[in-house]
C-alpha cells in the first residue's frame, strides 16, 4: 500500500513542472486517499479487495486532480499515470523502455531510402527510424510493398481506429500508436485516449468528460470543509463567479459574500472573513492574484481559523490567475478547479448571445437583430480563432464578453439613422473595443478584414457570413431573418465546426493538432523522472548517443571561415559586411558549440566539476533537444534536423567565401542568422546605383517557377542595369500555396502544411505614392520560424491574388523561413 500511495503522491508532485499552480499537500492527499478507501465495497477474496482498492483510489484521486487541471494538461497527467504504471508492471499493457523512449522522442532519420509519392518526406524519415526498433524491421519494406492499403489508412479520418494494412492489423496497439505517431501525429491524442482505454482498469471513465460544472461543484462542495477553501484557477473568459452562485441559490442564499480584490481591500476581506468564521457566511474572494503581498496573511488567519474551530458552514472560495506570487502553502490547502470557456465556436457563439436580454432584443429593430447577430458571429470568431495558435493569432489576446456588450452599445448609437454608417463603426469595434487588446499590427489587419466582411448592407437580405469559402465548398451559415429571439438561438445550432468558417483552410485543423501533440510530448519528456528519461541509456549507451552527437559536430571544426576573410577595407560592399557579420557569428556559434561539448565530455569522465549548465546540456542532448547555449538564431527543430541544418548554414557560407562582395546565384534567407540585414542590403545597393534615398525604397519580390538547381546564372549586379536583384530561395508558404503556372494564390492541398516556394528574385523599388499600391497583390508577412511575432517577422512579400486579399488574410498565409519539416539538401552550386 505504501509504495502504491508513494507512485501517486510522486505523479501528483510532478505537475507543479507543468504549472506552478498544481500545488497538493500530503495532508490533502492523505484526506482523499482515505475518503477513496471507505468508498470501495469489501470483497471477500483479498485479492479481489486489493485490486478493487487500487482502482478506486487511482479513479478518485485523478478526479479530485482533473477538476483542478486546465484542459490540456488533462492528457498529460493522464498518459503519464498510464505510462508509469506499465512500467511499474502494475497493468497487463506489455512495455518496453526503447518503444516507450519512441513515442516520446522520435526522431527523423535522414539518410533512407526515397519515400512512396503518396508520403510526405517528414513522415517517411520517422518510419525509417522506427524500422530501427525490434519488431518493426520489416515496416520499412511492407510499407513500400503495400503501398495502396498504407495509402488509404494514411489519408483515413480517424486512422486511429480503422485497423493497419497486411499483418499489422495484429499488433499490439503500443505499435499501432507508435506508426500513428510517424505518419499522423495529427491523431495521437486519440490515439492515446484508446490506450488509456485499453490498459486502466474502467478506462472509459477516466477519459469521459464530468457533465456538467454544477455536477462538478456539488460532487467538491462534499470535499470542502470550514478549512478547507475553493481556488479557481482562472483562464480567459472563465468566469466562475455564476457556478458559485449557482451552488449558492441552492444551498444558502443568503448568506453569502462576495468582494473582488485590488489595493486597498484588505481590510474588507478580512472583515468578511472575520464574519464568515463566525455566523457560517461564505466568502468569494476574487482576482486574488492582484494582492499577492498580502495572501501570506490570509494563509496566517486560516490557521488561526483551524485551530480555534469555528461556524461549520464557513466557506471560503478564492480565484486566481496562475501567478509566481500566490504562495505554494495557500493553494496545497485548496481544492482546486478550473472552468475553461467552451472551445467550439458554436458553443462560444451561444454564449455570446446569450449575454444580451431575450426582452429587450426582441422589443429592438430589425436592422439591430441582424447587426447584433453578426456581432455574436464575430465575437465567437475572434476568441476560437485562438485555438490554431499563431495560424490564428500572432498575440494571445483576452477578448471577453465586455468588449461584446460595449461594442453592442456602440453599435445601437449608430444604428439609429436611416443610412449606417459602417466604416465609423468598425473603427470604434475593431480599433478601440476589440483592438484594444490587440498589439501586433498583422493582428489587426486581421480583425479589420472580419469587421469589413460582415459589417455591411448585405447582411440585412440573409448573408452568407462564411468569408471567402473555397470554389466547390457547400459550407455555410447566413444571417437570418429570424422572428423572435428564440428562433436567432436556434438557427446557432446550424452553424459548422470546420476551418472553413473562420475563413481558414481544413489544414489548420491538422496544423493545431500537430501543435497539440508536439507539446504534450515536450512535456511528456520534462516529466519523465532520471531513471525513465534514460530509458535504456544506462552508462554505455549515454555515452554512444553523445559519440554520436559529437561525431556530428566535430567536423564542422574545419569549416569555419578563415579570420582574414573577416578584417574587409573601407571599400566593402554591403554585401560583403552581411557575410562578414554572418560568418563572424558563426564562427563563434561553432566555438560555444565545441567547448560545450568538451567540457560536457570532461565532467562525464569526473577531470571537470559538472555545472548547472553542463548538466542542463546532458539533458538537453539525452531528450534531443538544442541546448540554450546554442541557440544563437530562431528556430523549432529538434537536435538531430537543428544539426542538420546547421551544417548547410555552414557549407552556405563557405560557398559565398571567394566571392563577398556581390550576392551568390542563389541565397537561401532561412540559413542566415540576420534575413533583414541581407534584404537591407540590396536596399543599399540600389539606393548607391539609383540614388534615391534609403527609406523610400521597398523589397519587391517576384515569383520565378525555378528551383535553385534551374537557375543558370546569378542576377548581374554591376551597377548600370536597372533594379538590383538577387534570387533567393528557402521560404515556405502556409495558409495557402502558389499556382506554379499562372504564379496566383490559391487554396492548399489536403494534407500539404506548407508549400516550398519557387526561386524568389528580391528588388529594391521605390514605395509607391499613398493610395497607388497595387491591388491584385496579398502583402504577406514573411516570418523566420511558425511561431510569429514581432521578433521573428523579417519583411512582407507581395504574392499575386485573383481573389480579395483579405481572404489570405484571414486564411493566415504567411512565408516562414526555417520551416521544420524542410529536410531537402540544398543545391548552391557555383
Amino acid at each position: 500500500g505504501d509504495v502504491y500511495k508513494r507512485q501517486l503522491f510522486f505523479l501528483l508532485m510532478q505537475l507543479a513542472f507543468v504549472n506552478r499552480m498544481y500545488q497538493y499537500s500530503l495532508d490533502s492527499f492523505y484526506k482523499f486517499f482515505k475518503y477513496a478507501i471507505n468508498r470501495t465495497k469489501p470483497s471477500a477474496d483479498i485479492e479481489t479487495h486489493i485490486t478493487n482498492l487500487q482502482n478506486k483510489i487511482r479513479y478518485k484521486i485523478y478526479q479530485w486532480v482533473r477538476r483542478g487541471l486546465f484542459e490540456r494538461h488533462r492528457q498529460i497527467f493522464l498518459t503519464q499515470i498510464t505510462l508509469r504504471l506499465m512500467q511499474k508492471g502494475v497493468l497487463n499493457e506489455p512495455y518496453k523502455p526503447k518503444e516507450a523512449e519512441f513515442l516520446l522522442k522520435a526522431q527523423p532519420k535522414t539518410d533512407g531510402p526515397k519515400p512512396p509519392e503518396w508520403m510526405q518526406e517528414k513522415h517517411w524519415q520517422l518510419c525509417v527510424a522506427l524500422s530501427q526498433l525490434e519488431g518493426f524491421e520489416n515496416f520499412v519494406t511492407e510499407v513500400e510493398k503495400n503501398g495502396i492499403r498504407f495509402k488509404e489508412w494514411y489519408n483515413d479520418l480517424t486512422p486511429e481506429t480503422t485497423p493497419l494494412p497486411s499483418e499489422w492489423k495484429r499488433a499490439p496497439l503500443f505499435h499501432m500508436l507508435l506508426i500513428l505517431r510517424c505518419m499522423r501525429r495529427d491523431r495521437i491524442t486519440m490515439g492515446l485516449n484508446r490506450l488509456v482505454n485499453q490498459a486502466l482498469p474502467n478506462g472509459e471513465k477516466f477519459i469521459a468528460p464530468e457533465t456538467s460544472y454544477t455536477e462538478i461543484m456539488n460532487k467538491s462542495f462534499k470535499m470542502s470543509s470550514p478549512h478547507t477553501p475553493f481556488f479557481y484557477i482562472l483562464s480567459p473568459g472563465s468566469a466562475p463567479k455564476k457556478i458559485v452562485e449557482d451552488l449558492v441559490n441552492a444551498q444558502r442564499p443568503k448568506y453569502f459574500k462576495s468582494l473582488s480584490m485590488g489595493q486597498g481591500m484588505d481590510k474588507d476581506a478580512e472583515e468578511y472573513l472575520a464574519r464568515g468564521h463566525k455566523e457560517g457566511i461564505w466568502v468569494f474572494l476574487e482576482n486574488c492574484h492582484l494582492m499577492p503581498k498580502w495572501l501570506p496573511k490570509l494563509e496566517q488567519i486560516l490557521d488561526n481559523y483551524a485551530l480555534e474551530g469555528g461556524h461549520d458552514n464557513f466557506r471560503l472560495f478564492l480565484s486566481g490567475e496562475p501567478s509566481e506570487k500566490i504562495p505554494i502553502g495557500l493553494l496545497e490547502r485548496c481544492i482546486k478547479l478550473t472552468f475553461e470557456p467552451p472551445q467550439e465556436l458554436k458553443a462560444n457563439v451561444q454564449l455570446a448571445f446569450k449575454s444580451f436580454k431575450k426582452e429587450e432584443f426582441e422589443n429592438k429593430s430589425e436592422k439591430y437583430r441582424c447587426v447584433l447577430f453578426a456581432l455574436c458571429f464575430f465575437h465567437g470568431l475572434v476568441v476560437v480563432r485562438k485555438r490554431f495558435g499563431s495560424t490564428g493569432w500572432n498575440g494571445n489576446y483576452p477578448f471577453n464578453l465586455q468588449d461584446l456588450r460595449d461594442s453592442a452599445k456602440v453599435m445601437e448609437t449608430y444604428l439609429e439613422g436611416s443610412k449606417v454608417p459602417w466604416d465609423d463603426m468598425k473603427y470604434i469595434i475593431g480599433e478601440i473595443m476589440y483592438g484594444g487588446h490587440i498589439t501586433d499590427d498583422w493582428d489587426r489587419r486581421l480583425c479589420k478584414a472580419y469587421l469589413d466582411f460582415l459589417m455591411r448592407e448585405d447582411l440585412f437580405d440573409e448573408m452568407d457570413m462564411v468569408p471567402y469559402p473555397p470554389k466547390n465548398s457547400t459550407v455555410n451559415f447566413k444571417c437570418p431573418k429570424a422572428p423572435n429571439y428564440d428562433a436567432y438561438f436556434e438557427h446557432i445550432n446550424l452553424l459548422p465546426e470546420t476551418p472553413l468558417v473562420f475563413g481558414m483552410n481544413p489544414n489548420a485543423e491538422l496544423n493545431f493538432r500537430e501543435d497539440q501533440a508536439d507539446a504534450l510530448f515536450s512535456t511528456l519528456q520534462d516529466l519523465q523522472p532520471k531513471d525513465m528519461k534514460t530509458a535504456g541509456d544506462e552508462g554505455t549507451a549515454q555515452l554512444e548517443k553523445f559519440k554520436d552527437i559529437k561525431d556530428l559536430i566535430e567536423k564542422f571544426d574545419s569549416q569555419r571561415i578563415p579570420s582574414d576573410l573577416l578584417k574587409g577595407d573601407e571599400n566593402r560592399t554591403p554585401f560583403q559586411n552581411v557575410f562578414m557579420q554572418e560568418a563572424d557569428r558563426m564562427n563563434t556559434l561553432i566555438s560555444d558549440i565545441l567547448n560545450s561539448m568538451n567540457d560536457l565530455e570532461l565532467a562525464m569522465s569526473g577531470q571537470l566539476t559538472m555545472t548547472e549548465m553542463l548538466d542542463n546540456l546532458q539533458d538537453c542532448l539525452l531528450l534531443y533537444r538544442v541546448p540554450e547555449q546554442w541557440q544563437k538564431y530562431e528556430s523549432i527543430r529538434t537536435l538531430l534536423p537543428w544539426i542538420t541544418n546547421l551544417s548547410y548554414r555552414i557549407e552556405q557560407l563557405n560557398n559565398w567565401k571567394d566571392n563577398p562582395a556581390v550576392a551568390p546565384k542563389v541565397l537561401y534567407l532561412n540559413y542566415l542568422f540576420n534575413p533583414q540585414a541581407f534584404l537591407t542590403a540590396i536596399k543599399q545597393t540600389e539606393a548607391q546605383r539609383s540614388k534615391v534615398e534609403l527609406n523610400k525604397l521597398y523589397i519587391q519580390t517576384e515569383i520565378t517557377g525555378k528551383k535553385p538547381e534551374n537557375v543558370e546564372a546569378g542576377i548581374d549586379q554591376s551597377m548600370k542595369k536597372a533594379a538590383i536583384g538577387v534570387n533567393v530561395y528557402g521560404m515556405f508558404l502556409e495558409g495557402c500555396k502558389i499556382d506554379l503556372n499562372s504564379k496566383f494564390l490559391d487554396e492548399s492541398e489536403p494534407k500539404k502544411l506548407l508549400m516550398e516556394l519557387p526561386v524568389v528574385i528580391c528588388r529594391a523599388a521605390p514605395v509607391p505614392p499613398e493610395g497607388k499600391e497595387d491591388k491584385s497583390f496579398y502583402i504577406c508577412p514573411v516570418y523566420k520560424t511558425k511561431k510569429r511575432g514581432p521578433v521573428t517577422y523579417v519583411f512582407a512579400a507581395q504574392l499575386k491574388t485573383k481573389d480579395p486579399p483579405q481572404k489570405w488574410t484571414l486564411a493566415g498565409a504567411a512565408i516562414i523561413l526555417d520551416a521544420e519539416d524542410d529536410l531537402a539538401k540544398p543545391h548552391f552550386g557555383k
